[in-house]
């Protein structure tokens, strides 16, 4: 097998996953192959080759057999890739990271790295102009991967909230905390086009379950507690970031994100390229009570161009096509006139086997 085949194997081997891999047409995006060749070198490309993707983890000496290599070597090259995260390694077994780690690997820390710059311009290529940002946020029929999280505090008082669907208590159902650099606001942030610089602080993704050991591996991330953890989500909601997680109910969330509309690998899809189904709407859409001034704040708010001021009414109207429920408009509201009500319209899969395998299916045309 060739040098440039080799590459051409991991990428198959990633697209088993159920986002797939990145592609240009029929064949996988020359991009994507240049960024993987900034990952590993041939010698280490001859022996990821053999490795799968989660949940599929393979021991060391299984991975020198098929390699025909020496075991020990191996593990140190392994464990070598796994202390950078360009490959997940636990009890002595590996395997490729899912693939909103592997896409993002330059950007988790805010120093400029050598290959930094390389590795943006390259993501430019494969995930926007190839149009991987469809698979990336939701499966070829259109089934989001994120969902939208409201705040309690936007709800307005008399509406029921499920423990699965309020941020503060999918954080208290997580035991494990940390805090990594969002990697969306800190590619644009190194590449110099970072459009809300002025409004938002890079800030950080809250990571959680599986995800911890993996960003600690790497010796990244603040491990914080549950009150810390909340107490940063409301600050940066305040802000008028908007929380999302993964469209699942269970406990077994990995990340917590705080998204702009000019950055966010997901938000974007909605705000400036071409797919509707980027993300789930939490089920609350935001209504202003009689007591709106017009004052224009929540529009100023709303990332989705959900809401107008209506003179005639005499309050701020919402399109509930357009709202996402995120509750950014009513934390802004002095006059807390504007509320979320509910609005039954998303039911997240019960757990992440569920929605990964309905992805999965559904992006193999099944």
């Amino acid at each position: 097998m060739s040098e440039e085949q080799t590459y051409y194997r991991i990428a198959e081997k990633i697209d088993s996953g159920p986002l797939g891999a990145p592609k240009a047409g029929d064949s996988y995006s020359g991009a994507f192959i240049d960024y993987l060749k900034l990952l590993y070198t041939p010698g280490e490309a001859e022996l990821v080759q053999h490795l799968e993707m989660p949940m599929k983890f393979r021991p060391a000496a299984e991975v020198a057999e098929a390699a025909g290599r020496d075991e020990a070597e191996v593990k140190e090259v392994l464990n070598g890739l796994a202390g950078k995260g360009y490959i997940m390694g636990f009890g002595g077994t590996y395997a490729f990271p899912v693939i909103a780690s592997l896409v993002n690997l330059h950007v988790f820390s805010q120093e400029v790295g050598p290959d930094d710059l390389e590795a943006a311009r390259l993501y430019q290529d494969f995930f926007i102009r190839d149009g991987f940002y469809k698979y990336y946020e939701s499966s070829e029929k259109g089934t989001p991967i994120m969902r939208v999280i409201p705040v309690d505090s936007a709800v307005k008082h008399d509406q029921k909230v499920l423990d699965t669907e309020e941020a503060h208590r999918i954080i208290d159902a997580c035991d494990n905390l940390t805090l990594v650099p969002c990697p969306c606001r800190t590619r644009t942030e190194k590449m110099g086009t970072r459009e809300c610089k002025d409004r938002n602080p890079i800030g950080f993704c809250i990571m959680v379950g599986i995800s911890v050991p993996y960003f600690e591996m790497m010796g990244l991330g603040r491990k914080v507690t549950a009150e810390q953890a909340k107490s940063y989500f409301d600050e940066m909601q305040g802000l008028g970031l908007v929380g999302t997680t993964e469209n699942y109910s269970d406990s077994g969330h990995m990340v917590i994100c705080l998204c702009c509309d000019c950055c966010c690998s997901v938000l974007r899809g909605r705000t400036r390229w071409d797919n509707p189904a980027a993300f789930a709407p939490s089920n609350f859409v935001a209504r202003a009570s009689e007591d709106c001034v017009l004052c224009g704040t929540c529009e100023e708010r709303c990332f989705f161009d959900a809401i107008s001021m209506d003179e005639e009414l005499g309050r701020a109207a919402v399109d509930p096509e357009k709202c996402v429920g995120c509750g950014v408009c009513a934390i802004g509201c002095d006059q807390e006139a504007m509320k979320l009500v509910r609005l039954d319209r998303n039911e997240p899969f019960p757990g992440s086997r569920e929605l990964y395998r309905t992805v999965a299916r559904e992006n193999r045309g099944e």
